[in-house]
């Protein structure tokens, strides 16, 4: 039987909690300098909305995937970016099949 997790208060919530990662990356000015800083770069500007738990599909009749963040940039980079609150043991494995993905999509 299914079972609802309880609901946390806002000031319990941190940015590995789903709901809070994904308010916080959809500011634009927030997911801006979170990816310069990881990346180094201080020239990052995008190009549309970032779109928090996006949906990849290939085909109607293929498995999807959900991204946790996908922006693009002015220039056509695309950042997909994934919070994890645990090791599942299959990060690099899941890496490249969703960078592939975004390879075929574009």
């Amino acid at each position: 039987m299914y079972q609802e997790k309880p609901v946390k208060p806002l000031k319990d919530l941190n940015l590995l909690d789903r709901f809070l990662f994904a308010e916080a990356m959809e500011d634009t000015v927030v997911c801006t300098n979170m990816l310069e800083i990881i990346l180094g770069s201080n020239n990052i500007s995008f190009l549309d909305k970032i779109q928090t738990e996006k949906e990849l599909r290939t085909s109607p009749l293929l498995r999807s995937v959900r991204v946790d963040v996908w922006a693009m940039d002015e220039q056509g980079t695309i950042y997909n970016s994934e919070m994890q609150g645990y090791k599942r043991g299959n990060l690099r494995k899941r890496s490249r099949y969703y960078q592939a993905l975004i390879i075929k999509k574009t």
